[in-house]
């Protein structure tokens, strides 16, 4: 068993592993650098929506597979080092690829991307549940909130002085060197976090017998907690809703010719509601459970979405990204939490690796058939849509849904 001391080391450890890898993650944002990126190799419409399609593909399908494996391994510790590695290393290659392709042949570049964008994501999706689990075992639950604010919180401010360098290199430099060196910050960054993964103290737990037929494990478990049903029908939609976000640079380029160092900034002012609300949403998540959170989450997108429809300058895209970054850490914090609250004894896995497949999987779909309603219909239309699918996501956790510590007596 953990000792007091160890569940302290713990948070200490893994708060500052998940903040050095959201440091690294902000240099290589799917929501703002790298669509830039993709802008400026020459990608269409479609091609930018694949960013987030391959992201939140990669995030959620590989999920069930993480989650099945996850049932297998008494320490889990061992196996995420050495798998790591795949979403880790992939950030180097792009740092490669911008500074010896991406000028000569920018086509094979934008493709690499892809390829290195897929790798890293594919594994975080396979080791996320792997990961939430471990964290289940080595943070004492009372700090789960907690944990995930602090870690996200301080990931972000840091990515906040992130953001003012990347803005200096896209400045000071020719493209797409100044990209190379951003995805090198990334890849010193993740070797920082790695070691500090590595200190991670974690005890032996008894393996569960992986479950037969998974399909009908998910039937199983729906049929007999409808709570959850409902919520993963909530995240469905509130996945859905992303749509918006994904366009907001590709609108600002092409409606308003801003420069590439204006996008750093927006990327900071996201940054900065991302981490300052963070310090709140944890603790709220731990006193009165993460539904709220989710839910204030989700008024956040909508407000975000209301700022894009109406904006006639590029100034209230500031508070656009901003109520994006609130969303962004919610579910951060309160849709990783939720689903260790959710999970029973015995069934951890089962519930992680579903809970992250709904959440992300319609996510992949969103920003490609975005990228398709913005070629026949324009970037408003696509704003519209993500609006009403949130407002829809937004009612039904907030009328379809319990809150499962109340349901625990809680």
């Amino acid at each position: 068993m953990l000792s007091r001391r160890d569940y302290i080391w713990n948070f200490t450890v893994d708060s500052l592993d998940y903040a050095f890898f959201t440091l690294a993650m902000s240099f290589g944002s799917i929501t703002t650098l790298l669509p830039l990126l993709a802008k400026r190799l020459g990608a269409s419409n479609v091609e930018i929506g694949l960013i987030p399609a391959i992201a939140y593909l990669g995030w959620s399908l590989p999920a069930l597979w993480g989650a099945r494996a996850s049932e297998c391994l008494e320490r889990k510790l061992p196996f995420i080092l050495r798998a790591t590695l795949l979403e880790r290393l992939p950030y180097l290659g792009m740092a490669i690829t911008c500074f010896f392709f991406a000028y000569s042949n920018p086509l094979l570049a934008l493709y690499l991307i892809f390829i290195f964008l897929g790798i890293s994501t594919f594994a975080m999706g396979f080791l996320g549940p792997i990961w939430v689990e471990m964290i289940g075992k080595v943070i004492h639950r009372s700090r789960w909130g907690l944990y995930f604010a602090f870690g996200n919180g301080i990931g972000a401010l840091m990515s906040i002085w992130g953001s003012k360098i990347a803005e200096k290199l896209l400045i000071i430099h020719p493209f797409a060197r100044n990209f190379g060196y951003c995805f090198l910050l990334a890849s010193l960054a993740m070797v920082i976090s790695y070691v500090l993964l590595a200190l991670t103290r974690e005890e032996k737990a008894a393996t569960q017998p992986s479950s037969s037929g998974y399909l009908r494990s998910l039937f199983s478990m729906l049929r007999e907690d409808r709570n959850f049903l409902h919520f993963l029908l909530a995240r469905v939609l509130m996945a859905l809703g992303v749509m918006g976000g994904a366009f907001y640079t590709v609108y600002l380029l092409s409606h308003f010719h801003i420069p590439d160092a204006l996008v750093a900034r927006y990327n900071a002012v996201l940054l900065v509601s991302q981490a300052l609300s963070n310090f709140f949403w944890g603790p709220l998540g731990d006193k009165k459970g993460h539904k709220i959170v989710l839910l204030l989450g989700a008024v956040a997108l909508v407000g975000s979405n209301l700022f894009a429809i109406f904006a006639r300058s590029i100034w209230p895209f500031f508070l656009a990204f901003s109520f994006m970054g609130l969303n962004t850490s919610a579910l951060s914090v309160g849709g990783m939490a939720i689903l260790l609250d959710f999970a029973p004894p015995g069934k951890r896995s089962l519930y992680l690796g579903w809970g992250n497949f709904f959440a992300g999987f319609p996510s992949f779909l969103s920003p490609i058939l975005g990228g398709k309603i913005a070629d026949f219909f324009g970037y408003t239309t696509v704003f519209w849509v993500a609006l009403l699918v949130n407002v829809l996501g937004f009612l039904w956790l907030f009328l379809g849904v319990r809150e499962p510590r109340v349901l625990e007596g809680e």
